[in-house]
């Protein structure tokens, strides 16, 4: 079964990302004879399904009594970690067992590989001999999907025994390392079976050009400016699971400093900018006012955008109008989410038939609660709005009687004690644009030492690692 063919936009865009690849792309003619693509070179092909079906068949042997399905191609980013497109082939035997392959639509690279099918050949308990087969395994199956140059860039993998119902898996990363630095978020995953059979793979890999490491700043301007920058915001957070007991009277939530993903927390290693969780510019933190310090809003009857679409400012008018009547009493402990998670351009709302999203939160002493948010869909034709859930999430039970705070330098200082190695990284942001496409990685200086949070109450830091070891020891 054919489906959804890539568009002309999408070849040009696949076509400018091959071309930043670094001077060859391996791959194979239909016929299995080498192919390389140079990076010069300006063709627009792009393989077809038949192609990409080869190809699946070369990376990985289809497995006797599985039937084709269909194919479907995934136009850049149309899915999860595709930025650059892919063929997603899928075969299946009976009513529960199938396979999954995604191919690179240009070099027909193998990009993902999921066997749903995770009994091993030969079930057997975990041991040392099986893990040391899993692991050949693994080697061997990266040495034959992916080419000599690209292997030369993986670190040796780390090592994980994945728990599950099914029999035992070994989980084995290769980490990409460029001009000796880690490129965070780029790997090679391999899964395999206690026999060797190869359970799930993924790569994840930015083809375009990378930063020039030789232009950044020094490591003493770096932490310099992680020191003065850097700031974690103070919210109620529910406590690890592993950190909470037994007992259904323990308070759940508890008061930290904890970096949020806009907060600043990374600093650009060449410009000396600070930027997010997601490598974007961070921007200045706003105050965060109760609904009850806002004036009531005022819904507008008909649109003011073109076509008379109502804009986005009039939509969180509506949202906000329909919040303020509906928790009338408790506008003291909510908030709108400033800046907005995301915002769809009018166009985009109207050719897919979608709403306006409009995020609010609850707040506990006039601090956020992490996670504690619910959203309000307002119409951009009629500017109804409503709550996407029937019942909008109510605030957690949270008793906290303990009136002192600590202030964000203090919750600093405690923060970088804890965390003095000083990294540098490739980071790419998130996200895809139809315009500019894959965003480009920046290379960032971070602190990095004991994963935790400081405790808003004592200053005190409160250490992940140390409440795991002590949970597990019970």
């Amino acid at each position: 079964m054919k489906q959804k063919q890539p568009n002309r936009k999408t070849v040009q865009t696949l076509v400018s990302l091959l071309l930043l690849t670094v001077s060859f792309v391996y791959g194979a003619t239909a016929e299995g004879t080498p192919l390389v693509y140079a990076a010069e070179q300006k063709s627009e092909k792009i393989i077809s399904e038949d192609e990409a079906i080869h190809f699946a068949k070369k990376w990985l042997p289809i497995p006797a009594g599985y039937t084709y399905g269909y194919g479907n191609y995934v136009e850049p980013d149309g899915e999860i970690e595709t930025p650059y497109g892919a063929w997603s082939l899928y075969w299946s035997k009976g009513d529960s067992d199938s396979i999954i392959y995604k191919i690179h639509p240009v070099t027909g690279h193998l990009l993902y590989y999921f066997n749903q099918n995770q009994i091993s050949a030969t079930p057997a308990p975990v041991n040392a001999d099986r893990q040391r087969v899993a692991r050949e395994g693994a080697d061997q199956f990266l040495a034959h999907v992916i080419p000599p140059e690209e292997r030369s860039k993986l670190t040796a993998p780390s090592e994980s025994i994945v728990k599950s119902d099914s029999p035992e898996t070994y989980r084995f990363v290769y980490k990409r390392i460029e001009n000796g630095i880690p490129f965070d978020g780029n790997y090679i995953g391999i899964s395999v079976s206690g026999d060797g059979k190869i359970l799930r793979f993924k790569r994840l890999w930015y083809e375009g050009e990378l930063p020039e490491a030789s232009r950044v700043i020094s490591e003493a301007k770096a932490r310099e400016l992680l020191q003065q920058n850097t700031e974690p915001t103070l919210i109620y957070r529910d406590k690890p699971e592993y950190f909470k007991s037994d007992s259904s009277n323990e308070q759940k939530y508890m008061l930290v400093y904890e970096y949020q993903r806009k907060d600043p927390q990374l600093v650009d290693a060449i410009t000396g900018e600070m930027v997010d969780a997601n490598a974007e510019p961070a921007k200045p933190k706003r105050t965060i006012n109760s609904l009850k310090a806002m004036a009531p809003a005022v819904p507008s009857n008909t649109g003011s955008g073109e076509g008379g679409v109502f804009t986005r400012e009039q939509a969180e008018a509506s949202a906000l109008h329909l919040v303020q009547k509906t928790f009338s009493a408790q506008l003291e402990n909510l908030y709108m989410l400033n800046p907005q998670p995301y915002e769809w351009r009018i166009s985009d709302l109207l050719a897919h038939r979608m709403s306006y999203e409009v995020h609010f939160g609850w707040l506990k002493n006039g601090i956020p609660i992490k996670d504690a948010t619910f959203q309000v869909r307002v119409s951009p034709r009629k500017g109804s709005a409503s709550f996407v859930d029937k019942e909008p999430v109510q605030p957690p039970v949270i008793v906290d009687n303990d009136p002192r705070r600590v202030d964000v330098t203090t919750a600093k200082k405690t923060e970088q004690a804890m965390n003095p190695v000083l990294k540098l990284y490739y980071k790419q942001p998130f996200g895809f644009n139809e315009e500019t496409g894959e965003p480009k990685p920046i290379l960032v200086y971070s602190l990095w030492g004991d994963g935790g949070v400081v405790d808003g109450h004592t200053g005190t830091w409160i250490s992940f690692e140390k409440l795991w070891e002590e949970r597990t020891k019970q």
